[in-house]
């Protein structure tokens, strides 16, 4: 594998780890052993120990003592818990950004567009991939520290919850589409009651979606669905 010389390697090195996680490579309860990982991307054992820092404040990998790192698990109080508190977050956010006067909205249609070719294409990667980028255009024009280090530090669990619920029989890729389309509408609009109401609607099907696919208070096995949307 080769990393990016811009990026820290130690970023580069939990985002490599933060996407088979996300996507079920590596399942809830499973240990990354520092040793194995360090071997197989060639890079030092303290920089996969730093990276590992990361992930847990990511809140995809626990530390636990004596037992090193593993992989959290989404038992089904956790899933309604994260996700009760990541929509609250997003609506912190969102309407923070939507009472910003003469907000500059432009850099949200690029993965808007991105969003639109992903649904054509069934590409859950890609999909997942564009709501990330979504939620960075908005970062660096919220000026709130704190909230955007929360939000930034909550969007990797966010995303492993979303590939959950996609495996939903029920999931449909359009929704995720048009949902962005419409909170860019009342962003747009200063329209704040629009954006609470939007965000509640999509994250409350989400959460409804993602406990339906969990087996056991457990995620099923992965599949090939980090590959393919299901619509």
């Amino acid at each position: 594998m080769e990393f990016e010389p811009a990026v820290s390697l130690t970023e580069q090195i939990a985002d490599h780890l933060g996407r088979d996680i996300i996507f079920g490579r590596l399942q809830p309860g499973s240990r990354i052993q520092e040793l194995k990982v360090a071997g197989d991307l060639s890079v030092s054992r303290g920089s996969v120990r730093e990276a590992l820092l990361i992930l847990e404040r990511r809140h995809l990998i626990e530390i636990i003592p004596r037992r090193g790192a593993v992989v959290s698990r989404l038992e089904v109080n956790e899933i309604a818990n994260f996700c009760e508190l990541f929509a609250e977050v997003q609506i912190m956010f969102f309407v923070k950004l939507a009472a910003i006067r003469e907000l500059d909205t432009s850099g949200f249609c690029a993965p808007l567009e991105d969003m639109a070719q992903a649904v054509v294409a069934r590409d859950l990667v890609a999909m997942l991939e564009a709501r990330q980028a979504f939620f960075n255009v908005g970062l660096p024009l919220l000026n709130d520290f704190y909230l955007g280090s929360v939000v930034s530090g909550l969007i990797p669990a966010g995303l492993r919850l979303a590939h959950l619920a996609a495996r939903h029989a029920d999931y449909e890729s359009r929704d995720t589409l048009r949902y962005h389309q419409a909170l860019l509408e009342a962003l747009e609009n200063d329209e704040e009651r629009r954006v609470e109401e939007l965000v509640h609607a999509y994250n409350g099907r989400e959460q409804k979606l993602a406990l339906g696919c969990s087996v056991g208070g457990r995620l099923p096995a992965s599949g090939h669905a980090e590959t393919r949307l299901i619509a």
